[in-house]
């Protein structure tokens, strides 16, 4: 959910604010789906959850992007730069949101156990859900805590892919390299949800199977790779695929719900539709502009933050505690999730993002913080 990374004084890639504008309708379309199944209205947005399979899409495009810009102008790639960039941009919010969820939990707020907090703190929350088998699946992935298992797909994939690009880096033809290897990727994630399990939720959060929705965002990347300029020369062509492919977007979001052959290889064509908007808005047509406006590119930038705080306020925000129901209570839950991640936005993503640490200061502020929230969550039951 990075919102275009930076390298020294500036940025390594340009910022595309439409690009924010896109992540806007994505986590609109989370809000909603959550929002509304928790509200008595199960049968709306019941699609939003693919929203996150957006999201992959784009960190699969811009962190390629980002390394491959990287080595081409400095003949390399410095995994520890990329590493303090990552912990800057995702730790501090995160690990703030998830304290204050162990904090509350000493209320009747919350039902978090104690192994939920640890997952979510060294993001390994979706192997967590996984490894608990169905008689605790329900009890962790609706906890307070149970949707940082896509961030912890997203994360984990970034460990890969950085790697990758580097090893990639070491061969003659690293471009070509990194398209063969996504496009393994690919292949071998379809395969795997067809053959390594029939339990659903082992096809739903396992990053070997969620894998493809990132390379294929990688695979755009080295596809665009030098020719950003021949595709803004064409906005009109631009303009139709965009269109069509958020058109599409928006009926997944109203209608797939969670349909089974999603799980079987079917998010990749939702991967495949968010490349096609990426591209459609890269083309810098109406499109562009459109998803530039200046509310939209708002709420895209806090759409990290937006997700990370969402769950926990709407399980808080229940039909007894506000006397409220349907539409009414959904309006209430977006606006306290709004209040919130502009909060946490303000006063801890952006000064902490700001700042200039070296890597080694950074990472051990990171793992004492982390080591912290840990021991926290050691005193629940």
């Amino acid at each position: 959910m990075d919102d275009g990374a930076q390298a020294g004084g500036g940025r390594t890639i340009t910022y595309e604010p439409a690009i924010d504008g896109l992540r806007a309708l994505s986590i609109v379309g989370v809000l909603l789906f959550h929002a509304c199944a928790t509200s008595s209205l199960p049968g709306w947005f019941r699609g939003g959850n693919l929203g996150v399979s957006v999201f992959f899409t784009l960190s699969g495009f811009l962190i390629t992007t980002l390394l491959v810009t990287e080595f081409e102008r400095h003949g390399r790639i410095d995994l520890a730069r990329f590493w303090t960039r990552r912990i800057r941009r995702l730790a501090p919010a995160s690990l703030t949101v998830i304290g204050l969820v162990v904090l509350l939990s000493a209320t009747d707020w919350f039902d978090l156990r104690r192994s939920d907090a640890w997952a979510a703190v060294w993001s390994v929350t979706n192997w967590h859900v996984i490894a608990g088998g169905q008689d605790r699946l329900l009890q962790t992935i609706v906890g307070p805590l149970g949707p940082t298992w896509s961030l912890a797909v997203e994360e984990q994939f970034y460990v890969l892919l950085a790697v990758g690009v580097w090893l990639a880096t070491r061969t003659g033809r690293p471009v070509r390299t990194i398209a063969i290897g996504a496009s393994i990727a690919v292949a071998a994630s379809i395969a795997l949800a067809n053959s390594v399990s029939d339990w659903s939720p082992r096809l739903e959060f396992g990053t070997d199977v969620r894998a493809a929705e990132l390379a294929v965002g990688c695979l755009l990347a080295i596809t665009l790779h030098g020719r950003r300029d021949r595709l803004a020369s064409r906005p009109g062509v631009g303009d139709a695929v965009g269109v069509a492919s958020i058109a599409g977007l928006i009926v997944l979001f109203l209608t797939a719900g969670t349909a089974p052959w999603l799980l079987r290889g079917g998010h990749v064509l939702v991967a495949l539709v968010s490349a096609a908007a990426i591209t459609g808005v890269l083309a810098h047509g109406h499109l562009h502009r459109t998803l530039a406006i200046t509310p939209l590119v708002a709420v895209g930038r806090w759409s990290y933050a937006l997700y990370l705080v969402h769950w926990p306020v709407f399980l808080v925000l229940t039909e007894d505690r506000t006397g409220l129901d349907g539409v009414a209570l959904v309006a209430v839950k977006i606006a306290a999730a709004a209040v919130l991640a502009v909060a946490v936005h303000l006063l801890v993503e952006q000064p902490i993002r700001g700042l200039r640490t070296p890597t080694r200061p950074t990472v051990l502020a990171w793992i004492g913080a982390s080591a912290l929230v840990s021991v926290l969550a050691f005193t629940l039951p």
